[in-house]
């Protein structure tokens, strides 16, 4: 198909109509789990008016069909989602979180794993999506508190999300100023230095990076994905995004995922509603966490 950019009359997109907006409502829910029901219509709109624009497709319906069944749809359908995830983050986002995850959940797993030997066993944790890798690269600043000075405890986090481009950001890890907000001085004292050749822009030092990887993958997709029992999982307001059923099986999902013991962190009410017969809601100072006792 040939790109050809499309001058429409009215600077205002078109919204969807009923019929095209559930076609894409339920194309978008089925593909990957993300909810755009009416509330969030017009922001699909714009989006998809967007790609339109620029592959000089007029209608939604021929959108559609070009993303369902041409031969370059599936490249399409990666840049169309790009698009649709806001990708919104920061450091710490929610303080009391990482204040429940240095002194209750990770002194809780060294304290009740027993045979721990120096060097030999490890902490898991999962940023489950991370976006641009800030919740990831916060959780393995916090774990030397939880640790200790001397201890032999180690960590593995791994952040996981959707978007490609997000997952390039998180690995490359160099930030904006702007984009080092919720950052402790302490932290960033310790953990950040500027990046060579780029004026205003800080980089995560290496001995943070040495225990973070990054992986794409689809929360409420079928992705062909091993990842091991995890100790400690995050997924902060990322259910938001997601469908109820879509919601529910999610948080199936990563219950079980977990190591026994082992505790899910999510966003403030973003819990509710959902249970797992595995797993048992702890309220810690101002942080809902579920742990799985089975």
């Amino acid at each position: 198909m040939t790109a050809t950019r499309v001058q429409h009359e009215s600077a205002e997109p078109i919204e969807l109509a009923e019929p095209e907006h559930a076609l894409w409502r339920d194309s978008i829910r089925r593909r990957c789990g993300l909810d755009f029901s009416e509330g969030r219509r017009r922001f699909l709109s714009q989006r998809l008016r967007e790609r339109m624009s620029l592959l000089g497709i007029e209608s939604y319906g021929e959108y559609y069909r070009f993303v369902e069944h041409d031969f370059e749809g599936g490249r399409e359908w990666q840049r169309l989602i790009e698009l649709l995830l806001i990708n919104e983050t920061s450091f710490f986002r929610h303080p009391p979180s990482y204040e429940v995850l240095a002194t209750y959940a990770l002194p809780e797993l060294m304290r009740e794993r027993p045979g721990q030997q120096p060097g030999e066993d490890f902490i898991r944790m999962w940023s489950a999506g991370c976006s641009t890798g800030q919740e990831a690269y916060s959780m393995a600043m916090i774990f030397p508190r939880a640790a200790g000075a001397g201890q032999s405890w180690q960590t593995r986090i791994v952040g996981t999300d959707i978007s490609e481009r997000a997952l390039a950001k998180a690995r490359r890890g160099h930030y904006r100023k702007h984009e080092l907000r919720g950052l402790p001085e302490r932290f960033a004292g310790r953990h950040l230095a500027p990046a060579e050749g780029e004026p205003g822009v800080y980089k995560i030092t290496d001995d943070v990076r040495a225990h973070v990887r990054f992986a794409r993958f689809n929360l409420a997709g079928a992705d062909d994905f091993y990842m091991p029992e995890q100790d400690v999982i995050f997924c902060q307001n990322v259910m938001i995004y997601f469908s109820l059923d879509s919601r529910r099986e999610i948080f199936a999902r990563l219950c079980r995922q977990l190591r026994r013991g082992g505790y899910l962190f999510l966003a403030p009410g973003e819990g509710v509603g959902l249970q797992h017969p595995g797993a048992t809601p702890v309220r810690v100072h101002d942080t809902m966490i579920h742990r799985r006792a089975e």
